[in-house]
């Protein structure tokens, strides 16, 4: 569909149903959770160990990863970027303003690598069961439910949900390499839902 001039430069001025918008999994936000509660619960040994300058240290990297990967995923949600089929062009807006004007062709499909996929797959898998049942195995033989019990069966939870996301990401979704203004190199790697990659390329 052909739109009018007046809505090539600010994507507000683009209808809702013009748009393919960038998605994502939960990797930065599922890891980002797991450091904070981790610097938490890590948090009362330091007080206890007040002068111990390694506990500090190891507290403050987990709260910065958790707080960075957490921060990281709530700035890319905020800045998407939106593909607009427009005739035989694209229109591609970034932080709601026309980027680049690109024919089809010069946006391509990436391949995943199905092995490595599986590999990391069956790794998380096998993390997920192997926290899930330590923890179980912790919960059901102590009389009071303790607080290490409790963590590994949250990292169990954490490792469950990132093979959740990733599965989702390998096979409802698609990445497309799109250029990036004023760069002959980098590219940008977009994900978008499958089911709207007709959209795009009919």
């Amino acid at each position: 569909m052909e739109l009018p001039s007046s809505h090539l430069e600010q994507l507000i001025y683009v209808a809702e149903r013009h748009r393919v918008t960038e998605t994502f999994g939960w990797q930065p936000g599922i890891w980002g959770v797991l450091f904070i509660v981790a610097a938490c619960v890590y948090l009362p040994y330091v007080n206890e160990l007040s002068s111990d300058i390694i506990s500090w240290l190891i507290f403050g990297s987990l709260a910065v990863l958790g707080i960075g990967l957490t921060g990281y995923e709530i700035w890319r949600r905020r800045n998407r970027t939106v593909l607009v089929k427009n005739g035989r062009h694209i229109l591609v807006f970034r932080k709601g303003r026309l980027d680049l004007t690109l024919a089809a062709n010069q946006i391509t499909l990436i391949k995943a690598d199905f092995h490595t996929m599986i590999m990391i797959g069956v790794c998380m898998a096998l993390c997920t069961v192997l926290f899930t049942a330590i923890a179980f195995t912790g919960i059901l033989r102590d009389a009071v439910v303790s607080t290490d019990s409790l963590l590994i069966l949250f990292w169990g939870i954490v490792c469950g949900a990132s093979l959740a996301s990733a599965s989702w990401t390998r096979f409802y979704c698609r990445h497309l390499r799109v250029p990036i203004l004023g760069s002959k190199w980098t590219e940008e790697s977009v994900l978008v839902l499958s089911s709207r990659l007709k959209e795009l390329f009919p």
